[in-house]
């Protein structure tokens, strides 16, 4: 059975966003309209849709994320985002919901966030601690 995921993300301004994910995806968009757009992917198998939508889109998700397994991806999708001008956040070697993984991070301009990673080995902790008397967690990964 093959299959796709499909995610809905609400927008500000769709051209802004088509503009990141071409950058993010190295593709153009499938199908674009004055107020939507979608990209049918293949690599990672998902289709993605943005509606723009007037006035606040409501708060950012958790983040979304892209499993790969190869450290040779990981390393060429990043640097297609970063000769593609996009800001992006590495981790190295980070624990994160039981799993230990490099990865890196870039963000859509209405704040969504994308993990793409390679797991490397399990861990103990959900998240990395913040220092602290608290010692809260991390939100970067697990919310």
């Amino acid at each position: 059975m093959q299959t796709r995921v499909h995610i809905n993300l609400p927008v500000h301004n769709v051209q802004r966003s088509i503009a990141f994910y071409q950058r993010l995806f190295g593709v153009p968009a499938t199908t674009t309209r004055d107020d939507y757009a979608n990209f049918r992917l293949d690599e990672p198998a998902l289709h993605l849709a943005l509606v723009q939508l007037e006035g606040a889109v409501g708060s950012p998700s958790q983040h979304f994320g892209v499993e790969l397994f190869e450290h040779t991806d990981l390393a060429d999708l990043r640097q297609r985002a970063v000769d593609a001008g996009l800001s992006v956040r590495d981790e190295e070697q980070i624990s994160c919901c039981y799993a230990v993984g490099d990865k890196f991070w870039a963000a859509d301009p209405d704040g969504h966030e994308w993990e793409f990673w390679v797991r490397t080995g399990t861990s103990d902790t959900l998240a990395p601690r913040l220092p602290g008397a608290e010692a809260k967690t991390s939100g970067s990964c697990c919310g």
